[in-house]
């Protein structure tokens, strides 16, 4: 994966949003951000998902909103690179937090819509019944007029602050900060953590990153995030050995290894101190599960 960009969306004047029906064979995007925020809903496909600190599967019916400035990216799996019939899909709008006027987020009446984009900061997954309505009206959106796809999205927004079904992807404050240069630091700490988690990070190259001393970086990340940054590469690692342990076939050892840990022993220990059970069980617990949900699929 190459360095993260920043991509700008080139709106028309005055548009209040722009949407995209997708069809390609694979995603083409890199590890990007923008200043808009994204709501994506996977209508074919599988693959990867990255969204901030979160490392995680995505499938047919994936459904997320993306916050301002938060790094992303959806990476088709590598089968969808071969030569088969194979083809992803997705439905992406883009809109800026004021897209229905500069002052509606300040009327009481919009604190659930305003909740709900700060919750975005993090990147927000909808499940459930949400998910397969607001589905039904992003399909229906590539038929409207741009006032009708105004009114769809405060529609989709509404639905999305009154669901319980939906909880934050990268949960860490790491978005939250009103300051340009912050966020910007903390995008950058982010995106080397995410390209680079499969191998050894020492303190002295990330701190490099964040332009802090080393001492400075570790009282900062601390500070903001409320856990040293190496728990907080731990958990990322963790992550992605939680994708391997469900998509592959994979020995423990080589999940280890594939997942940036460089002991197995240790390995299981701080895997089951943060998931609360051991490699094994995870595997295990989560493979029947799976099961279940093809049996009512």
């Amino acid at each position: 994966m190459s360095k993260a960009k920043f991509l700008s969306m080139g709106y028309e004047p005055g548009s209040a949003l722009t949407i995209k029906h997708q069809h390609v064979k694979y995603f083409p995007n890199p590890l990007h951000y923008h200043k808009e925020l994204e709501l994506a809903y996977i209508v074919e496909g599988f693959g990867t998902r990255y969204v901030g600190s979160s490392i995680k599967s995505y499938q047919k019916g994936d459904l997320v909103l993306v916050g301002e400035q938060l790094t992303h990216v959806w990476m088709s799996d590598d089968i969808f690179y071969e030569d088969n019939e194979l083809d992803t899909q997705a439905i992406v709008v883009k809109f800026l937090p004021d897209f229905a006027g500069k002052d509606f987020l300040r009327l009481p009446e919009a604190y659930g819509i305003l909740k709900t984009l700060r919750d975005a900061s993090g990147g927000l997954r909808i499940t459930g019944k949400a998910n397969e309505l607001i589905g039904s009206i992003l399909k229906e959106m590539l038929q409207q007029s741009p006032l009708e796809q105004i009114l769809s999205l405060m529609q989709i927004l509404n639905v999305m602050s009154k669901t319980e079904e939906k909880f934050v992807l990268s949960n860490y404050d790491l978005h939250k900060s009103t300051n340009p240069k912050e966020k910007d630091r903390m995008n950058r700490i982010i995106k080397h953590t995410t390209l680079n988690f499969r191998r050894s990070i020492p303190l002295e190259e990330i701190a490099n990153i964040a332009n802090l001393s080393k001492s400075a970086f570790c009282r900062y990340f601390k500070n903001t995030v409320k856990k040293s940054y190496v728990e907080f590469l731990y958990e990322i690692r963790v992550e992605y050995a939680c994708k391997l342990l469900l998509e592959d076939d994979l020995g423990m050892t080589q999940i280890c290894y594939e997942s940036g840990f460089n002991n197995p022993s240790s390995f299981s220990q701080i895997f089951k101190r943060i998931k609360r059970v051991s490699p094994n069980k995870y595997r295990k617990n989560n493979s029947i599960i799976r099961k279940k949900e093809k049996q009512y699929s």
